[in-house]
Order: structure tokens, then sequence, then C-alpha cells
């Protein structure tokens, strides 16, 4: 009699174990399903770009969806005095749905680019496709001439304090970048914009392109895609 019962008690243990690990293994393939959800959501990729022969559309559209840019300026280290030097810097053209084609950036003087520009406002802007996933989908290299590269040159400015455009920029650079807003309160941060003189752009095969720019500044894109895509990514909710 006590084996039979020691027989229906391990019988009913391994009944209860296996159908714990059978939740377990679901419950695993649940969360597996999750981290590819997630995984769909994270590469998904903003819309296409235009039409490369499209110039200023593909400019504008580039500089609207790059996060950061690559800054060059005059270097006022001593060791490099005069030489070019170039920085990362977080970068918007304007809040999501409203491009405007000016590059605005948050700066500090404490920065090497800041303390540059004191001394040379002059500077050049280059940001990359590669940015986005539209590069890394089709195989192309971040040189490969058709993952268009945009390069603005011009003098940078100050963008006053207080003024309608400083609110305006300021709200934009903290709507792309939020952590901006919990940087340190004691670098003095300050709003600086290019005013761009020239726009070159590697597009295709074939060179560099040049566009006018008040073409440039000129045409009419809002960037409501990038909205799309940010909402998007906000608004979708992911069980891990």
């Amino acid at each position: 009699m006590k084996l039979e019962l020691i027989a229906f008690s391990l019988c009913c243990l391994n009944l209860y174990v296996d159908c714990d690990w059978k939740h377990d293994r679901r419950g695993h393939q649940r969360s597996w399903q999750s981290r590819d959800s997630a995984n769909e959501i994270t590469s998904r990729r903003r819309s296409d770009p235009p039409d490369h022969t499209k110039l200023i559309p593909m400019a504008r559209y580039v500089l609207h969806s790059a996060d950061w840019a690559s800054l060059a300026t005059i270097s006022n280290l001593p060791a490099i005095e005069g030489f070019p030097f170039t920085n990362v810097k977080s970068v918007v053209d304007g809040s999501l749905a409203n491009s405007t084609g000016v590059p605005y950036f948050y700066m500090s003087p404490l920065d090497f680019s800041a303390r540059d520009l004191t001394k040379n406002s002059r500077a050049t802007v280059l940001v990359s496709l590669e940015e986005t996933k539209f590069c890394e989908q089709n195989n192309y290299d971040p040189e490969d001439p058709r993952c268009t590269r945009l390069m603005l040159s011009g003098k940078m400015k100050k963008v006053k304090e207080g003024s309608d455009e400083y609110k305006f920029a300021k709200a934009a650079l903290f709507e792309r970048h939020p952590a901006m807003a919990n940087w340190p309160t004691d670098h003095d941060w300050f709003i600086a914009k290019m005013k761009i003189a020239l726009i070159a752009m590697v597009d295709w095969f074939g060179g560099a392109k040049y566009i006018p720019v008040r073409d440039y500044l000129a045409y009419n894109y809002t960037g409501t895609e990038m909205l799309e895509y940010y909402n998007h990514l906000q608004h979708k909710h992911v069980i891990v």
C-alpha cells in the first residue's frame, strides 16, 4: 500500500513539473514574440527618401531625418590652431512636423565647437542618409554615393534668447532630444544656427551637386512623416 502511495505521489509531482515547465515555456514564447515585435518597431525605417533626381527634396529630407551632425570648425586649440576640427552635435532643423532647412544646435561655451566659433564663425555641417535604415537595408556603404550625404557651409550665429525663433528652436531640440532638458544648468546653454552660404550634396554617381540656398530654404517641406514615425514608436505598446 505504501509503495502504491509513493508511486501515485511521484506521478502527480511529475505531472505538476511537466505542466509548470510547459507554462514557463509558453511564457518564454510570449516573451520572444514580444521581443520580435519590439525589434520590428525599432528597425522600422522612416519613410523612404525622395528619388535621387529630386535634389532639393532629398537635401531637406536628409537634414530633417538626422538626429546628429558632424560640425567642422577651425580649431582654437593651441596645439592645432587653424586646423580643421570636427565634433558630433545633436541637431534639428525644426519640429518633427515643421522642417525649416536650417540646422539648430544646443551649445555650451565649454564645448570645443563653441570655443572655436567665438574666434571664427565659419563652419560646415555634415549629415548623412546613413543615419536612417535606408543605406543599411540597401547594402550601401556609408561612402557609397547612393547613401546621400549633405554638406552645409556658412557662418554660425547665436539665436537671440527669448525671441520667437529661440522658443521654436528650443522646443524642437527638446522634442527630438528630450535628454537635453536634464543637462547641467550651469553650462550656460545657448542656441546656435547656421546662416547657410553653400550647399553641396553627394546624391548619386557623377560627382557632387550644388543647390541654390534660396531654392533650398524656399522649398515647402513639412517633414510630417517624421512626426508619424515618432508617434508610431510612442504609441505602440509592447509587452516584454
